[in-house]
């Protein structure tokens, strides 16, 4: 019974809004993931630049969830709401390769 309240919620959120609410989720997680993955090598090897990169996925996290409390207290264009997630998630994707792999 209480299954169908929740999922009955659920349906009621567009599906912009659910969208966009999954990819903030999975980009918080994947800078979360990034952190301890940085702070860990930053351990092993003592390399300055990591801290650099310790402080950016900070950054990008507390970002998210700004940008998760805006979209909670406020309507925005469904579809750039969609793209800014997004474009955050390549970004770190690509800095993070740059500061483990030399491309």
């Amino acid at each position: 019974m209480n299954l169908d309240v929740i999922f009955s919620l659920i349906h009621q959120i567009p599906i912009y809004d659910q969208t966009e609410l999954i990819l903030y989720v999975v980009a918080l997680l994947f800078a979360a993931l990034l952190i301890g993955l940085s702070v860990s090598s930053y351990i092993k090897t003592g390399l300055i630049n990591l801290k650099y990169a310790i402080l950016v996925f900070f950054l990008f996290c507390a970002f998210l969830i700004y940008e998760n409390l805006e979209h909670i207290f406020s309507l925005d264009n469904p579809s750039i709401d969609i793209i800014i997630p997004v474009t955050g998630l390549t970004v770190m994707v690509f800095f993070f390769l740059s500061v483990n792999k030399r491309i």
